[in-house]
């Protein structure tokens, strides 16, 4: 059975990406931002979920994607942060993650 992204609540920040097909330009950069970025996704505890035409085989399709495309930032409170339909929530979405006040106190232990 399919779980909810809301058992992540308080463990994972989440990176939720809503796509079409893999050739979908939101694909194809959130792949490369992924790849690009590996540490800071890491540092930042952020868990990446894909739903491909609504679908993901791990977890349950949220109420907010109400099949629409594109990319939502949810925060540990399970509260939406941020949302883009295309990729650029990756210019302003490590800035926006270290704002929050959890993150002060996480980057005392920086990574990257």
């Amino acid at each position: 059975m399919a779980k909810q992204i809301s058992e992540l609540s308080w463990e994972k920040r989440l990176l939720v990406i809503s796509y079409d097909k893999q050739e979908d330009q939101i694909f194809i950069k959130s792949k490369k931002f992924i790849s690009d970025n590996k540490c800071e996704i890491e540092d930042r505890n952020l868990e990446i979920i894909f739903y491909e035409k609504f679908k993901n085989k791990d977890y349950a399709k949220p109420e907010f994607i109400n099949n629409k495309y594109g990319i939502w930032l949810i925060g540990y409170d399970g509260m939406i942060k941020d949302f883009s339909n295309d990729d650029k929530i990756y210019l302003r979405l490590f800035d926006l993650i270290d704002s929050m006040p959890m993150r002060k106190d996480e980057m005392i232990n920086d990574k990257c």
